[in-house]
């Protein structure tokens, strides 16, 4: 049967109709193309293979296997792409092998809605989220995993993988890479040189002052850095808030939720610069909760910069803005961080859902800095991308293009980004930068001078420097794609 993009949406249609809203919201061919061979081969049985699959040997030897039949991508194509991922090895799915009706499909098909959004296909659809599908597939008895000899035994420049020179396995067919669904590179011409020219002499012109990490060395205890994970429970929630009179009684509620013990939480609130009543409503709300909780601190610090709703995310803003936020956050850290806290859960007063056991779900992975993925609807996109792993890509001008007063501010599908939700098929992600939607920090790596860079490192500030700061001395952050918090949506 040779499939269709019509055949395939009948084939769905009829068959999968739970799965035709996420099939349909594709952006594109290949994702559709992806998505569906899982289904067919759930449906039919049988062996799946991509028209630029050349077959060289019956296929006898696999026709009895009552598993799924898959094998590894040439080592030449994992090893550039499962370093941020921290994926054993990558699956080729242009070529697959299964009975009818099994088990593993189904399982891989769970991890796709909540990808629809990512922005490369190998993880919204391709091998890397069926890589990831396999390692976590409860039976692995079920599945035989050959080496790329067995369909894929030479990579996209026709050499053939190392494993298939020591014969270790039978070849049944080859895959000739056509690849008509990648974006080939950008090629560097006069007027796109100019232009480099152009907005990398603007950036370096108003950079402005940052900040080195020799001078955050300086600042900083080595001691601090070289601690374990605290063993201690006490939490102090930290958060920030300026025009959140709306919010004020509906975090506490939400707080008041968590299934952690509440005389280990400390509540501290830094308000500053409202204009709605925030503060005398933050001091009414929470008097009657004081006996509730092991301490609530309530903090004041007005930085005196007007900024509108409507329009604070203006990219011109953005300094300014960011670094205040920085100020207010030091400023909880300063007068709200003591002795007797383990560890500064870092809450946003407009995350209005969360799991009630997230405290110890963000405390299990065992890390010094960890985040979950923020959305402001279920399975959609992630909200804070400032939770980011960066990607290595040549500067071009559209890379200095994004640079505003200093601070690198790219559009959400910058290519040199990967965000928790492009990586939905992971459990953990080493992060580059952080966002402050909710954000779990060591006390220690506070009270030991690790905070919120008020003036740009990397071209980065706030939460995002802080990130970056810390991977750089040591204390990698690390991020959760499937462990899932809510924001409101305005």
């Amino acid at each position: 049967m040779f499939w269709t993009d019509r055949t395939l949406l009948e084939f769905v249609g009829r068959h999968y109709p739970d799965f035709l809203e996420t099939f349909c919201s594709y952006p594109n061919g290949i994702m559709r193309a992806d998505a569906a061979r899982y289904l067919l081969l759930h449906h039919f049985g049988g062996v799946y293979a991509d028209i630029d699959c050349e077959c060289v040997a019956p296929f006898d030897p696999i026709m009895d296997e009552d598993r799924v039949v898959l094998c590894f991508e040439p080592a030449a194509h994992f090893l550039p792409q499962i370093h941020y991922r921290r994926l054993p090895y990558m699956l080729f799915n242009g070529t697959m092998a299964s009975p009818a009706g099994h088990p593993f499909w189904p399982h891989l098909i769970t991890y796709l809605p909540a990808l629809v959004h990512a922005k490369e296909v190998l993880d919204a659809t391709g091998p890397c989220v069926l890589t990831s599908a396999q390692l976590s597939f409860a039976d692995q008895d079920l599945l035989s995993v050959r080496p790329c000899a067995l369909f894929a035994p030479i990579d996209a420049k026709g050499v053939p993988d190392a494993s298939v020179v020591e014969g270790s396995e039978d070849t049944l067919s080859i895959h000739h890479w056509a690849g008509t669904w990648l974006t080939p590179p950008r090629r560097k011409n006069v007027l796109s040189t100019l232009k480099r020219h152009y907005y990398r002499t603007k950036y370096r012109l108003t950079r402005g002052a940052q900040l080195s990490l020799e001078e955050a060395k300086s600042m900083i205890d080595p001691a601090a850095l070289e601690r374990s994970p605290p063993a201690g429970e006490n939490v102090a929630v930290m958060v920030p808030l300026r025009d959140a009179a709306e919010h004020i009684a509906s975090f506490l509620e939400a707080i008041g939720s968590l299934d952690y013990p509440k005389d280990r939480l400390k509540l501290v609130f830094c308000e500053g610069d409202s204009r709605d009543g925030s503060w005398e409503k933050l001091n009414r709300l929470v008097e009657p909760l004081r006996d509730r909780y092991r301490d609530i601190v309530l903090l004041q610090h007005h930085l005196g910069t007007p900024l509108d709703r409507k329009t604070r995310q203006r990219p011109r803003l953005q300094r300014v803005r960011r670094s205040g936020l920085a100020k207010v956050r030091n400023q909880l850290i300063e007068k709200g961080l003591d002795e007797s806290d383990d560890w500064a859960l870092w809450i946003d007063i407009d995350v209005w859902q969360f799991p009630a056991d997230i405290i110890q779900t963000l405390r299990e992975t065992g890390r010094r800095i960890v985040v979950p993925n923020c959305r402001t609807c279920p399975g959609g996109p992630s909200f804070d991308l400032n939770n980011f792993v960066t990607i290595e890509i040549g500067r071009d001008y559209r890379y200095y293009r994004n640079m505003v007063k200093g601070l690198h501010q790219p559009p959400w599908d910058f290519e040199g980004r990967r965000s928790l939700s492009d990586l939905g098929h992971l459990e953990r992600v080493e992060l580059d930068g952080v966002g402050g939607t909710m954000l779990l920090v060591d006390a220690a790596l506070h009270r030991g001078g690790l905070v919120f860079p008020e003036e740009p490192y990397k071209d980065l500030v706030e939460t995002e420097g802080f990130g970056v700061l810390a991977k750089d001395l040591g204390v990698r952050p690390l991020g959760l794609p499937r462990v899932e918090i809510l924001h409101v949506p305005w």
